[in-house]
């Protein structure tokens, strides 16, 4: 495990399938079997409270440890916290969660047509002068000590890199963030795997495979980067 993985604060996981109206509809009886399955990883305890907004998207949340799940037309996504405990919550995620989610809430519930799953992974760091820096050199010098920089770019695999199914158009994207805030650096990786076409049955989705390629591209090429910027005092 990466020396950074301790800079890790939280992994936010999504999934995303065919747009299905039918899911503001039936989203109690999901919640209900978040919430109080025998197979749910979750429970009461987990998220005990639940808010709608005027979309008609449901998130169950805890406010003491800011974890959340939000559930939509389009997507589900489960936010959870990282306290140093990062090799445990990704395997809770990889083998609890997707594994409820895929044989459980997405079959009893037929959730079907998988476009996409995707993993976050939220750090904070420490602060050094190459954001500013860059800020510089791309304004010739005229703003030398700028506040709040954000920055994000993204970059698409070519479809026989990603491939792990025949004669089909699937590929990854993966989104790389870094905002200042508050002297530390917050910075995220966004590693997705796009179904085209799109998956019917997410136990179909090799989901494992995603979760453990993007864990690989965190730890043998993203944080050698984070480390080499953290280095960088000039």
């Amino acid at each position: 495990m990466s020396k950074l993985s301790e800079s890790i604060i939280g992994l936010t996981v999504g999934i995303r399938f065919n747009k299905s109206f039918r899911i503001p509809d039936i989203s109690g009886d999901v919640i209900d079997h978040v919430l109080y399955s025998e197979k749910t990883p979750f429970g009461t305890k987990f998220f005990p409270r639940i808010q709608e907004n005027s979309a008609r998207e449901k998130t169950l949340f805890n406010s003491q440890t800011s974890e959340y799940l939000r559930i939509n037309t389009d997507d589900f996504i489960l936010g959870a916290a990282v306290e140093s405990n990062f090799e445990t919550k990704f395997n809770w995620l990889k083998n609890d969660v997707l594994s409820y989610f895929k044989n459980d809430l997405f079959q009893i519930h037929k959730i079907k047509n998988i476009r996409r799953i995707g993993i976050i992974f939220h750090h904070k760091i420490g602060k050094t002068k190459k954001l500013t820096n860059a800020v510089a050199t791309f304004s010739e010098n005229e703003v030398t000590n700028a506040d709040n920089i954000n920055i994000s770019f993204s970059q698409k695999a070519p479809a026989n890199e990603a491939l792990y199914r025949k004669g089909v158009s699937d590929y990854k994207n993966t989104i790389f963030s870094l905002r200042e805030l508050q002297g530390s650096i917050y910075a995220e990786l966004d590693y997705q795997y796009y179904y085209d076409p799109a998956i019917e049955d997410l136990r179909q989705c090799f989901s494992d495979k995603v979760l453990d390629d993007a864990r690989a591209f965190l730890e043998g090429k993203y944080h050698a980067w984070l480390i080499k910027y953290e280095s960088d005092k000039g």
